[in-house]
């Protein structure tokens, strides 16, 4: 609730200090007063935009500042946390300054953006009177009243579908992130298919770029190769006596020699590791001189393959391991993509399952608010004729709209949703015989909207959840027996939320909790506003003798305002008892 509101040199206020207590409250006052200010300067709170020509004549800017206590208002609370400002005891403490061109605000004594202390405010306070800040006009929030008034029933038809519309949109928006890179995915795979197709049709081994490049060597020089081994089988021993034969021979000799002197027998054991050497080496020979002989095209075979191997070398590594590596890891990227094509088919499964079950709940919550709309519509109909408004029609219409994205209904049919269902609802007012209902933007005044908020803060049981509620404007164009119908159910109103309301009517005012007069007065040249709060009973009886129009029999309207006070005082005792 509101505790305290401070203005300096707004309009024509050089300082003022209000404190608010909770239930209901009356600002009265003159026509031209200032009571008008009072309810400006809580706007400015809120972040309404606001001329340069409310700083006062002389000064630099303009400060008000308000301070709540957000314990009855968890949202609030909710919307300082994720901003990440601390509060202290629950209090809130929200500061504009207002300058020609620009505005600065404040939250506990931190900067904070308009766009903050505006999502903030709407859950402290709503102002009615004033048509930027009136909650009825905003057509979103008529679908919260209906539900509001609907109940147990809708409330948790309402949880059901919202649970199902959250995990709906889940699914959803992993779909659609998938959907997104769907192409590229498309493409991406037709790359890794190809590349590892490529990599697999050459076949390529370990090890086998070396074996070419040793076999290229041999085939540009099998010339000199082919002699080489000739002339070296030659020598080791082929037709005439070679180097194994005369090695074999020289062992021979030395071995018997050996007998005799045991040097011969250790030479001619070298001997004979040479011989079988060389024997092993003129075989050896015999083979590569076998493998030497030309195979037409093999030289041509050989440079296409490390041709091959050089152009996939520059489009996947550097050797035929990192090229068989790309193509494993390309594999093992294309199951991935190929497994993606399977969660898009699962994923579309779990939406048409969750699309079904969302559309039958909203169907159900369909179903409960059209129910609930005609009773709203008697009993705010029978509101508005306590409230001066006998005439009035009041209709709840629920539409829909067909969507191809939309949830499927029971009549096969798609309707367009939202996380609040597929209705959208809107309030229809006519306030004069014979006028048709429209849109309460096309045909509400300032107090017929004030007495239809009245009227639907009194059907409601659990209200709008805003602490503090301002009403301006909510006595125009009525008296009498309206005027104090409108001031028992703003009484009555003020028993669950604190009420502000300014009000020219003494039946409105006498049954306020707490009384504020506001005053133009003189000074040095200048005018001034003052607030004076009315805490004895004879400062109250002055006043609402002033509203009736005593002046001209001055003791027969106190004697009216005394009597007006003693009825509201009985009525307030007997609906305390009566609780």
């Amino acid at each position: 609730m509101l505790r305290e509101l401070s203005i300096e040199n707004f309009a024509v206020v050089d300082s003022l200090t209000l404190e608010f207590a909770p239930g209901f409250t009356v600002l009265t006052g003159e026509t031209g007063a200032g009571k008008s200010i009072i309810i400006e300067s809580l706007a400015a709170i809120t972040g309404e935009r606001l001329p340069a020509s409310v700083v006062k004549s002389g000064a630099e800017a303009a400060r008000v500042e308000a301070v709540f206590e957000a314990s009855d208002a968890p949202k609030a609370l909710a919307v300082l946390e994720e901003a990440g400002i601390d509060t202290d005891d629950d209090l809130v403490i929200i500061t504009r300054t207002i300058a020609p061109g620009r505005s600065r605000y404040w939250i506990n004594r931190r900067s904070a953006t308009q766009a903050l202390v505006q999502e903030l405010t709407r859950y402290l306070v709503d102002i009615h009177g004033q048509h930027e800040h009136q909650a009825l006009l905003h057509e979103p929030v008529h679908l919260r009243y209906l539900d509001e008034f609907g109940g147990k029933k809708i409330r948790e038809l309402c949880e059901e579908y919202g649970e199902l519309w959250e995990r709906l949109g889940s699914v959803r928006r992993e779909l659609e992130d998938l959907r997104v890179i769907d192409r590229e995915r498309a493409q991406r795979e037709d790359l890794l298919r190809f590349q590892v197709n490529e990599i697999k049709a050459a076949n390529l081994q370990p090890g086998e770029e070396e074996e070419l490049l040793r076999e290229r060597e041999v085939l540009q020089n099998i010339e000199r190769i082919t002699e080489a081994v000739a002339a070296a089988v030659r020598a080791l021993g082929g037709e005439h006596e070679g180097a194994v034969e005369l090695l074999e021979m020289a062992v021979a000799e030395l071995s018997d020699a050996g007998e005799h002197d045991p040097r011969l027998g250790e030479i001619a054991r070298q001997l004979e590791e040479a011989a079988i050497i060389a024997q092993e080496a003129r075989r050896s020979l015999d083979d590569i001189a076998v493998s030497l002989e030309f195979e037409p095209g093999r030289a041509d075979e050989v440079e296409s393959r490390l041709a091959e191997i050089k152009r996939l070398k520059r489009k996947y590594g550097d050797t035929i391991e990192e090229i068989l590596g790309f193509c494993e890891r390309a594999e093992a990227e294309l199951a991935a993509l190929e497994t993606s094509e399977e969660r898009i088919a699962e994923l579309e499964r779990q939406i048409e399952k969750l699309e079904r079950q969302a559309g039958e709940v909203a169907e159900k919550l369909s179903a409960a608010r059209r129910e609930a709309a005609k009773k709203l519509e008697a009993r705010i109909i029978k509101q508005l004729a306590e409230l001066g408004m006998k005439q009035a029609v009041f209709e709840v219409e629920i539409a829909r709209t067909e969507a191809d994205d939309g949830l499927p209904g029971t009549d096969g049919k798609r309707w367009a949703a939202s996380g609040e269902g597929i209705d959208r609802v809107r309030f229809m007012l006519s306030a004069n015989p014979g006028e048709p209902p429209k849109p309460l933007r096309e045909v509400a005044s300032g107090g017929e909207l004030s007495r239809l908020m009245l009227a639907f803060k009194t059907v409601c049981s659990r209200g709008t959840e805003i602490p503090t509620l301002v009403f301006d404007e909510i006595d125009v164009g009525i008296g009498g027996l309206t005027g104090h119908a409108v001031g028992r159910k703003l009484a009555e109103l003020g028993r669950g939320a604190q009420v502000l309301c300014v009000t020219h009517l003494a039946q409105i005012a006498c049954r306020a909790d707490h009384h504020f007069v506001v005053e133009k007065v003189p000074a040095r040249k200048k005018t001034s506003v003052i607030v004076r709060r009315l805490d004895k009973r004879e400062e109250r009886i002055e006043e609402l003798a002033r509203m009736l129009g005593g002046r001209r029999d001055q003791a027969a309207a106190r004697a009216h305002a005394e009597q007006m006070l003693e009825q509201a005082a009985e009525e307030a005792d007997k609906k305390a008892k009566a609780k």
